[in-house]
């Protein structure tokens, strides 16, 4: 691809993983190539404190409502699904405007099912090729890859995050199903926005607290109140983007309300332990810095709910209900039994990547 080519890369603001992963992509794009940046919510302040030379554009936010209760948050999902698809064309209109207005020749979209245009080279990079859904809904992870397939004929490529290799971290996800053959799939391997430093591991466990709301703060309150009884050095990152990043001491913890990317690499490499959600950007992070993990999904979170069990099925990570957690217990556990590694994981591959999309 010759230089100095104009590029839209859209990023899926529903939480910050879609925007941590896609960080070692738009670096090396931004060296060569002016890149456009699309996203909302805090997946578009973080990508613009990261790349504050970048042109950043918000897109609309889909502002999707999470029930307490697990049982409720599919059939919530479903509710809200005439707005989700109003969004989608809301942002399909916006991408044909930014198409226009930066004559933009590359489109790539993180899950933004609405960024694409007929008139540019368009890629898609996600790693759910079918939707992992709970109860009664199972019934409908076949008309998701059926949803999937209409979707990618607006794509040229179609690339996954992850190897290709039986010990994979999306699982089912993105290996199973007739969808896994599609012929526009291209698995890239993994991506993460942190990297390994030679620093000393002198924090027994790091907690990561992070979800949608009210389960985030439900997460914490648990976090916060077991706390006591886990011993070691601890750091708790509480997720509140906005809140002070200086850390509060209390005896043997030191609590953040927010890490940047930059503090949080920092605290992932000095950390023995992670406690946290499986959020898949998440995974790949721990994997990069081959890295033991406890991991809680978010009750009701059908994605996180099936990683969590595939990884203790494959013995990659441990995993404890968020209902029922006992953190000293599941800690003890983790401390007695290794966890299985992944060799040969192609980690940050930027150069493939920019061989494909040229």
């Amino acid at each position: 691809m010759s230089r100095d080519k104009r590029i839209l890369f859209a990023v899926l603001g529903w939480g910050l993983g879609h925007a941590t992963r896609s960080i070692p992509l738009i670096r090396e794009l931004s060296e060569k190539h002016r890149l456009i940046i699309a996203s909302s919510g805090a997946a578009l302040r973080l990508l613009k404190d990261e790349f504050p030379d970048l042109d950043a554009v918000e897109f609309p936010d889909y502002d999707i409502y999470y029930p307490n209760n697990k049982h409720l948050v599919i059939p919530s999902l479903g509710l809200q699904l005439p707005k989700i698809l109003v969004q989608l064309f809301r942002e399909f209109r916006l991408t044909q405007k930014l198409v226009s207005k930066y004559h933009i020749q590359r489109i790539i979209s993180d899950c933004c099912y609405g960024v694409f245009s007929t008139q540019v080279p368009c890629f898609f990079i996600t790693h759910q090729l079918r939707f992992m859904l709970t109860g009664l809904l199972r019934c409908l992870v076949i008309p998701s890859e059926w949803f999937n397939r209409y979707m990618f004929r607006h794509y040229k490529r179609i690339i996954v995050p992850d190897t290709i290799q039986p010990n994979n971290l999306a699982g089912s996800l993105a290996h199973s199903g007739s969808i896994a053959t599609h012929p526009k799939l291209f698995y890239l391997g993994i991506l993460s926005s942190v990297q390994k430093q030679a620093l000393n591991e002198d924090i027994d466990i790091l907690f990561s607290v992070s979800g949608p709301e009210k389960q985030r703060t439900i997460f914490e309150k648990l976090i916060l109140n077991q706390l006591p009884h886990v011993p070691g050095k601890k750091v708790v990152v509480l997720g509140k983007p906005g809140g002070s990043a200086s850390g509060e001491k209390q005896k043997d913890t030191i609590k953040f309300n927010y890490a940047d990317r930059q503090l949080m690499n920092e605290l992932m490499n000095r950390a023995k332990l992670i406690v946290c959600r499986p959020g898949y950007s998440t995974v790949m992070e721990l994997v990069a810095l081959n890295k033991s993990a406890l991991f809680i999904p978010t009750p009701g979170q059908a994605e996180q709910e099936y990683l969590g069990r595939y990884y203790q099925q494959t013995g990659l990570f441990q995993v404890a209900n968020q209902n029922h957690l006992d953190l000293p217990n599941a800690i003890d556990k983790i401390r007695q039994n290794s966890c299985t590694t992944l060799p040969d994981v192609v980690i940050n591959d930027t150069s493939k990547f920019l061989r494909l999309i040229a």
